[in-house]
C-alpha cells in the first residue's frame, strides 16, 4: 500500500513546479521526508511521517539563538536544531 502514497508523491513532484511549491521550513522538504520514511518503513509511518510534518511546517514558528546555534521553535512548541532548519528561514532570521 506504501506503493500508493509513493507514486501520489511522485505525481505532486512531476504536476507542481518547484518553484509553485510551499516552502519547507525543514532541510529536507516535507515530500522528500515522507516518501523516504514511506519507502523504508511502510505506509504507516509514512502517513505518520506526513501527520507530523503538517503538523509542524506551517506558519507562527519562532527562532531564538541558542548556545549551539540557531533553533526553531514551532507553532507546537517542539525545538528543532539549526542542521534540521532550511538556510532560507535561517537567513531571514
Amino acid at each position: 500500500m506504501s506503493i500508493l502514497l509513493l507514486w501520489l508523491i511522485k505525481t505532486y513532484w512531476l504536476l507542481i513546479p518547484p518553484k509553485k511549491r510551499n516552502k519547507c521550513l525543514f532541510k529536507k522538504s516535507c515530500s522528500h521526508y515522507v516518501f523516504d520514511i514511506a519507502k523504508e518503513d511502510g505506509l504507516l509511518k509514512g502517513l505518520k511521517a506526513l501527520r507530523y510534518r503538517f503538523k509542524h511546517c506551517r506558519p507562527g514558528y519562532y527562532i531564538i539563538n541558542g548556545k549551539d546555534g540557531k533553533l526553531l521553535i514551532s507553532a507546537r512548541n517542539e525545538v528543532f536544531k539549526s542542521t534540521e532548519i532550511n538556510q532560507r528561514i535561517l537567513k531571514n532570521n
